[in-house]
């Protein structure tokens, strides 16, 4: 006997315990994951994929973002999954059942701080050896991408801006490398300008040095007009014997023909390659041993980092077993609420705990308190606070079981009986189950996106916490950037929210057998399903609203705000300054400033021969409007007409120019999706396709944004019917499920945007398509569904 009860209380509880924490663990483990790595795989969309880099370098970011991804998300599942697992079995009273054995608290305790232990001792694996060389990878990888772009930084029928130059070319291939019909902008002095037509171009690099080869060269250099630049390399050149001086009063002007015309362009090639050869010397990126040395032989300043450094990466190697304590000491007084309970739990506790981080950081790093001290404020809160619930008898706030006596009344009929009534005498939408699914519908979706939002923003601070600290950005300053960056979350989370919220409340429904009560009462899954089918559209028209309302204005700002914080200087993006554009048939570049009436502010117009090669005329003036749709007036005009080699000058009141496009093509527009609604967007590839500009990515995102608020109701769609399938067999179950759909989904539907922007799949193929395979899965599953 006293065998069976050793075995039973030192072997079987535990196993049991343990049993209960793992599926969550392993739920939440997944879900972070996958949330945080495609948090961190959507800031670098804009400058990865629209630069259509290689795909080697973009599976090389992936692997090198899962490191400092793990470690977050490991700590963060293990207090998730212990807390909620603790909290079930108190809902559950199992725990009053152990207690009433003789289980005593610590036998119930150890499992979860085993479990901690091991998770802890992958963590500080992760921090001190993989996380940094992560990161070194990372910037590697960043700095190949740049390299990579740079042997061929200009895209046919785009204005390209290097150090020095605006340059627009007309024909050419990108992967080659090679241009045709070329056009070069740059400034020689503070009082001369010139402009480079060519017939054809290259970049030649060799090691961290490029030059730029054109071929049948003209070189016009005139006075300055309204451009600013800066100076450029003087060019090797070898010169027809033509070459004249134009004079006209104290203006001169200088008109050549090359051959072949080479000189040195800084591509900023020199200093990527730089970065690439030496040992990058930031603490961030170092690993425990150079941490280590740099604290013996570093400056004091570089010995202060270094220790702050190490002591932040020890204190967050044993958040786990930190959080399996706390999440144990919490779980263990739960007595009502459950799972729910236990998730809010978690959510304060990860708040706490983070935010107290931060503000060890930040005094670490001011100087405020020790190096050896501040990183570990937050682990001796959270210590201190377990340690406080282990103790103490009783704590107000949280939420203890207590008697509940009913009297029934005589003749009162069971409940599920009095539901199939109420279903009888209610088959119109909405009714009072309807109201009631709807509620818990809402409640689940609310919740589900606070605990989303709350996490994606706490790794935002903690991914940026070291540019705050040394740029001195104020709370004011995050406050308003995290407030900025809340649309953006809401649309990327609305999906997997609602996949979430579905299967969790109908799940539960089956469970409880309620849903039994709705096919008693003679009504099909499919009106089961209408409720949450009504609240998906509900959402989805949201989210389109703020997406294309709230989500481009936001963008802007939160990307300013960011830029800031990160050290760049305050700047907003605007729609007004200096812009370029070519006119269809390319045979006109019009430089410019953009009113806010709709006027052209000091314009220059710049006109090619009939083959569109080499420069015929600049005219330069004061303003220009349109007199119609495809006329513009020019006035206070300078003509600079090239006549052979000479040069004509000629100044006159007003200059007209026909065949011009509408001012709605000149109205600068701001060429980063995220950053634009769909009508805009598609207004923006309209003018693009003119002129004959490769859209591919921006097509695509074009799609992606017309589609993104159907994947929510696709997300409704796939989730009730599996939640139904699978909700008797648990809750868990069907929350791995949609863990794996989502993580399913967000796989495809990134792979077909790859091949959307190379150039293999039609972007509305590439849009949509993820969309049409979940909606034939999700019709799929609800035909397999007992109606």
């Amino acid at each position: 006997m006293l065998r069976q009860n050793f075995s039973f209380k030192g072997f079987l509880i535990p196993r049991y315990i343990i049993g209960a924490m793992l599926p969550y663990m392993v739920l939440a483990l997944l879900l972070l994951t996958a949330i945080l790595l495609a948090q961190q795989a959507s800031r670098l969309t804009d400058v990865l994929i629209y630069t259509d880099l290689p795909l080697t370098l973009l599976g090389g970011i992936g692997a090198a973002l899962l490191p400092g991804v793990l470690t977050f998300s490991i700590p963060l599942a293990a207090l998730a999954g212990i807390i909620i697992g603790y909290s079930r079995m108190g809902s559950d009273s199992e725990i009053v059942a152990m207690r009433s054995a003789g289980v005593g608290s610590w036998t119930m305790i150890w499992p979860a701080l085993l479990i901690g232990l091991l998770l802890s001792g992958a963590t500080t694996y992760l921090h001190l050896k993989e996380a940094p060389e992560a990161a070194r990878d990372l910037e590697r990888i960043a700095l190949e991408g740049a390299l990579a772009k740079l042997d061929s930084p200009v895209e046919p029928r785009t204005f390209s801006t290097l150090p020095r130059y605006v340059i627009y070319v007309r024909d050419g291939d990108k992967a080659l490398g090679t241009w045709g019909r070329v056009f070069i902008f740059a400034q020689q002095t503070e009082k001369t300008t010139d402009v480079y037509t060519a017939r054809s171009g290259r970049i030649d690099s060799s090691g961290d040095q490029s030059e730029l080869v054109l071929s049948d060269v003209l070189a016009a250099k005139f006075p300055v007009v309204n451009q600013q630049g800066q100076n450029v390399a003087a060019p090797r050149a070898r010169p027809d014997p033509r070459g004249p001086l134009n004079t006209d009063g104290q203006k001169s002007y200088v008109v050549e023909r090359f051959e072949q015309l080479r000189f040195s362009i800084n591509t900023g090639r020199a200093d990527i390659v730089q970065r690439l050869n030496q040992r990058d010397t930031n603490a961030d990126s170092m690993d425990w041993s150079e941490l280590r040395e740099r604290t013996q032989t570093g400056t004091e300043a570089q010995q202060r980092e270094a220790a702050r450094i190490l002591n932040r990466r020890a204190a967050l190697s044993i958040a786990p077993f930190v959080f399996a304590l706390v999440g144990a000491s919490l779980g263990l007084r739960v007595r009502r609420g459950g799972r729910s309970v236990g998730v809010l739990l978690s959510l304060v506790v990860v708040i706490v705990y983070y935010l107290m981080s931060l503000l060890g950081e930040s005094l670490a790093r001011a100087g405020t308190m020790s190096p050896y001290v501040g990183p570990w404020l937050a682990t001796v809160f959270i210590v201190a606070v377990s340690f406080l619930f282990l103790f103490v008898r009783r704590v107000p706030f949280l939420p203890q079981r207590g008697t509940r006596i009913t009297k029934e009344r005589p003749g009162k009929r069971p409940q599920s009986a009095e539901m199939a009534v109420r279903f009888n005498k209610t088959l119109a939408f909405p009714n009072l189950l309807d109201a009631t699914l709807l509620r818990s519908l809402v409640l689940s979706f609310v919740v589900c996106f606070a605990a989303l939002a709350a996490i994606f923003n706490i790794f935002t601070l903690f991914e940026l916490w070291r540019f705050i600290a040394v740029t001195q950005a104020g709370a004011g300053l995050v406050a308003r950037y995290l407030f900025f960056l809340l649309p953006l979350v809401a649309v990327e989370l609305f999906p997997a929210t609602m996949l979430v919220a579905v299967l969790v409340t109908y799940a539960l429904l089956a469970r409880r057998q309620e849903a039994i009560a709705w096919w008693a009462s003679g009504q099909s899954v499919y009106r089961l399903m209408l409720p949450g089918l009504c609240f998906a559209l509900a959402v989805a028209f949201g989210s389109w609203l703020i997406q294309e309302h709230v989500m481009p204005g936001s963008n802007l700002k939160q990307d300013a705000l960011r830029a800031r914080i990160r050290g760049g200087e305050a700047r907003a993006i605007t729609r007004t300054g200096r812009q370029w554009l070519a006119s269809t048939d390319t045979r006109r570049f019009y430089s410019y400033e953009f009113a806010d009436d709709g006027s052209l502010i000091e314009p220059t117009v710049y006109e090619l021969d009939a083959d569109a090669v080499h420069l015929a005329q600049v005219v330069s003036g004061k303003s220009a409007t349109w007199s119609d749709a495809t006329h513009l007036k020019m006035l206070d005009t300078e003509t600079l007409a090239l006549n052979g080699m000479e040069v004509v000058r000629r100044a006159d009141a007003e200059t007209v120019f026909a065949g011009v496009e509408s001012p709605a093509v000149f109205k600068p527009t701001i060429d980063k999706p995220s950053q634009l609604s769909a009508k805009d967007l598609h207004r923006y590839l309209d003018a693009a396709k003119q002129r004959g500009i490769d859209v591919s990515s921006m097509a695509v995102a074009l799609q992606r944004k017309y589609a993104g608020p159907f994947s929510i109701i696709i997300m409704a769609i796939i989730g009730m019917p599996l939640a139904v399938s699978f909700g008797r067999k648990g809750t868990v179950i069907a929350l791995c499920v949609a863990v794996v759909i989502g993580i399913a989904y967000w796989a495809v539907g990134g792979g077909f945007q790859q091949l959307g922007n190379h150039g293999l799949l039609r972007p509305t193929v590439a849009g949509w398509s993820p969309l049409l395979i979940f909606a034939a899965a999700g019709t799929y599953f609800i035909s397999r569904v007992r109606t």
